[in-house]
């Protein structure tokens, strides 16, 4: 876990839960809301924000790997799929030419990717790591406080979040069945389904 430790000083109160999450490959838990209520994005802010199902996610502004400020709220109106990840994670490299072949497939209904990578070394870390995998999606330089908002314990997180701006499920951990979970889910909500599942 030494080898890893350093990836993960920017969420210093998980920091030995991080390492052990990059140390091994662990099965994927998933939460999914089958029946979410709905309502828009504005009724929830300020009254319900958070990381669990039905929940509006922690707004944030982070600088992608280019330099230019990127909001959550960029994406407003949009299916998103939100990883939070670091570049010396296996599971999350494994995870990565998935959330890549989504973000092409489904990029032209209304999907985005966001991968929000929590190194240490910032965009000096991310923006060959990013290059070279070919990560065609927006990639930003995460930072403890973004961290200690998401509650991270384990990496990849991923959580999807539907066009009205709520979780509709939160994915921790890797397994090869997330890209059939997460191909479900958001075929029905880019289709204008309410619910994933």
């Amino acid at each position: 876990m030494a080898r890893y430790g350093r990836g993960f000083a920017v969420v210093a109160f998980a920091a030995a839960l991080l390492a052990a999450g990059c140390a091994k490959k662990e099965a994927a838990t998933t939460e999914r809301d089958p029946e979410r209520s709905g309502g828009t994005r504005a009724e929830r802010v300020g009254e319900n924000v958070g990381i669990e199902i039905g929940q509006t996610p922690p707004a944030f502004t982070l600088k992608d790997i280019a330099g230019s400020d990127v909001s959550l709220s960029d994406f407003e109106g949009k299916v998103v799929v939100l990883d939070l990840w670091a570049t010396c994670c296996p599971p999350c490299r494994q995870e990565i030419p998935i959330l890549v072949g989504l973000y092409e497939e489904f990029n032209g209904q209304g999907l985005v990717v966001v991968g929000v990578g929590l190194d240490e070394g910032g965009v000096d870390a991310l923006r060959p790591f990013a290059e070279a995998n070919r990560m065609t999606y927006p990639v930003l330089v995460g930072d403890k406080a973004l961290g200690e908002a998401y509650k991270v314990t384990s990496i990849p997180t991923t959580f999807v979040i539907g066009r009205d701006g709520a979780i509709v499920s939160k994915h921790v951990g890797f397994s090869p069945a997330i890209g059939t979970a997460l191909r479900e889910e958001i075929t029905k909500l880019v289709q204008g389904s309410a619910q994933a599942v």
